[in-house]
């Protein structure tokens, strides 16, 4: 089940089935479970302005987790390079992804800091970077740009 997100009037954000499927295997249903999270890969389409996320990383044994915060380890940025060579230079970084326990996740103000740090300092193609929060019931996804603040991207089809 891929999802859509309307980014402007010409622009949409396309998670692919695939990637969906990845982080729902995280989700935080019971008690015990940590959060998890990854960065977003995929494309910039060619031929219209929509971005897609083909695959997305996966928690790391290096990784920080606990119930309530998410720590991504450096190795995140080794599987996207690694990826990113191994596609020929065509699958790029396009953001954050982690899980909350709640039905409908809501952005912390640690999070919100992450995503402002994440657009500063990392090296991305494109005016923007995504930020997903996977929650129980919902995906929900946030995007920011150098020159913009965060603003919440609504979903146009499950």
């Amino acid at each position: 089940m891929k999802l859509v997100f309307r980014v402007t009037p010409k622009q949409r954000f396309i998670i692919t089935g695939q990637a969906v499927e990845q982080m729902l295997a995280h989700v935080q249903r019971r008690f015990w479970h940590c959060e998890a999270g990854g960065v977003l890969l995929g494309r910039h389409l060619l031929d219209s302005y929509d971005v897609v996320v083909d695959e997305v990383t996966v928690p790391q044994s290096t990784d920080r987790r606990t119930r309530f915060s998410f720590f991504r380890s450096k190795k995140h940025e080794t599987i996207a390079k690694e990826r990113w060579e191994a596609e020929a230079s065509t699958l790029a970084y396009l953001g954050l992804w982690h899980t909350h326990p709640e039905d409908s996740p809501t952005p912390s103000s640690v999070d919100m800091s992450d995503w402002v740090q994440a657009v500063a300092k990392d090296t991305f193609d494109g005016p923007r970077l995504f930020f997903l929060i996977v929650g129980r019931k919902e995906i929900r996804v946030w995007t920011k740009s150098c020159t913009d603040s965060i603003r919440e991207l609504k979903c146009e089809a499950p």
